[in-house]
């Protein structure tokens, strides 16, 4: 066991946050599935409008490895297929009929479950349809059956801004969780990694049997899966570093304990524009209309995330498939008068450039305003004090515009996800989306192999 303590980076203290209650919602009406969530599938559809489903009745399958499988997280009937320009895939949409009918898989004892071969547990989680809550670096894509990871992470925190409390919601569920981690185990000869915030007080997180626990401490991305591989167990080419958020160990466990196909989702309702800011115990792809009544949207951004990484999904999106957070801000486009001339009291900054900068921070309210225009980048110190990896992200970013492929690799590209460079994004004084940026490079890399 060791404590990392992260000096880079920084907290959002952002106004809105969940009261530590779990409120179970009601089945959802209608469940959306979207192919855009997961990376490395090439989709093709196993159903058409109007088929009958089964919780767990397959809805997509991978081209290229077919026993990958999306399923149904409700049993109804499949109310559209929606696509984009060139007939792209955009999402799936199932209408619930409440019944909650569901196809029985095998289930065990947690005596058996230490029993399982690798083959039997990769075999039902492929089977099932919940093989694809596990993901790998590099390119945080769909992990491959066929290909053997050095170690798993669990990710059990998160320090992005109004974060769902994985310590808080893993308390009482610690034989559960165990069941799953015995489970990952059979996955890999190598160690699996749990990762928590230190001061966690869950059994869970303090008490796991056969793994490694470490624990992260600082700001913000001290919680993120990347600081975490990097620290531990870093990521060369030809490696293969698989991870798993806690939440779906405990949906993992289920799967095992009682045969059927695991769709809850517990999420945190956070941001000033949510009426009621709760942690709510749902089901995957569940639509925000939901998860927000009673809410007045107007003038509001409705985010499938966090404000630094999630995805504008609007009033009437759906929850994405490994988010866990639903944030709602208000939307900018309100210039100010002069503002320039202003000596920013009321301005949020990372930088002394206003007079806010040196009052107490508390909490903030933001909108979703860049607060000036695209410019050419300068080479400057802010990139550095807002990443944890030891990666000088400034020559990582001209790699990529330059598409030197030998260079981003030289520079750590592969250990690298769009998330590691959020803040980066979010502080920028060119306004340059960094993350996207090394999405592009690590795109780049895949496709030339």
């Amino acid at each position: 066991m060791a404590v990392f303590c992260i000096k880079q980076g920084k907290d959002i203290r952002l106004k809105g946050a969940a009261e530590k209650e779990i409120v179970a919602m009601p089945l959802p009406s209608k469940v959306a599935i979207q192919p855009s969530d997961f990376r490395g599938l090439k989709p093709r559809l196993c159903v058409k409008v109007d088929d009958v489903v089964k919780a767990g009745t397959p809805i997509l399958e991978d081209k290229v490895y077919s026993p990958i499988k999306i399923v149904s997280p409700v049993s109804g009937k499949v109310a559209a297929i929606h696509r984009g320009e060139k007939r792209f895939l955009l999402e799936i949409v199932i209408e619930a009929d409440g019944r909650q009918e569901a196809i029985v898989f095998p289930k065990f004892s947690k005596e058996e479950i230490r029993q399982l071969t690798k083959e039997t547990v990769e075999d039902l989680l492929l089977e099932s349809g919940l093989w694809p809550v596990i993901r790998q670096r590099p390119f945080s894509r769909l992990a491959h059956p066929e290909e053997s990871p050095k170690s798993i992470f669990v990710h059990a925190m998160n320090t992005e801004p109004l974060a769902l409390d994985v310590d808080f919601i893993l308390r009482g569920r610690e034989a559960q969780f165990q069941a799953g981690l015995d489970i990952l185990k059979k996955l890999t000869q190598g160690k699996i990694y749990l990762c928590a915030q230190e001061g966690a007080k869950s059994q869970a997180l303090t008490e796991a049997q056969g793994v490694e626990i470490h624990y992260f401490s600082g700001p913000h991305p001290a919680g993120n899966a990347g600081t975490h591989i990097h620290y531990l167990d870093p990521v060369h080419k030809g490696d293969h570093v698989w991870y798993v958020e806690a939440q779906d160990v405990l949906r993992i466990a289920s799967l095992f304990l009682e045969g059927v196909y695991p769709a809850e989702r517990i999420v945190a309702v956070t941001g000033e524009g949510a009426a009621k800011r709760i942690y709510a115990k749902t089901i995957v792809g569940a639509p925000l209309s939901l998860l927000l009544a009673e809410s007045r949207l107007e003038g509001m951004r409705c985010i499938s995330g966090s404000i630094l990484t999630g995805k504008d999904v609007g009033p009437g999106g759906y929850l994405r498939f490994y988010d866990s957070q639903v944030t709602v801000i208000p939307e900018g486009g309100q210039r100010k008068f002069l503002g320039w001339l202003s000596a920013g009291f009321d301005k949020y900054t990372f930088s002394k450039t206003f007079a806010s900068s040196f009052l107490p921070q508390g909490e903030v309210s933001l909108t979703t305003d860049k607060h000036g225009s695209d410019r050419a980048i300068v080479l400057n110190s802010v990139y550095d004090r807002l990443v944890a990896l030891d990666i000088m992200t400034y020559f990582l970013v001209k790699a990529v515009y330059g598409e030197d492929i030998e260079e981003m690799e030289r520079l750590g590209i592969l250990e690298c996800d769009e998330e590691d460079f959020a803040l980066c994004t979010f502080a920028c004084p060119s306004k340059t989306d960094v993350g996207a940026m090394i999405r592009q490079g690590l795109d780049l890399i895949e496709r030339e192999g």
